[in-house]
């Protein structure tokens, strides 16, 4: 999750650099919120990908 978190830190700096009026940074808000809980999905995806591909022993398996 901490790429997650960086680049929607990053998304979040790159958009409110300019002045936004209080309606403008609320909105703004949802979508660095809506990005932020997809990159995290994202990385919870791909680490459970992962996992599934993982062997339990540590060692690759023999394909048949």
């Amino acid at each position: 999750m901490a790429i997650s978190n960086e680049l929607s830190s990053e998304i979040a700096a790159a958009i409110l650099v300019e002045k936004k009026s209080p309606q403008e940074l609320k909105q703004l808000k949802e979508v660095i919120l809506q990005v932020h809980s997809a990159l995290q999905q994202m990385s919870r995806d791909a680490a459970a990908k992962r996992f599934e591909e993982r062997p339990l022993s540590g060692k690759p398996t023999r394909q048949r």
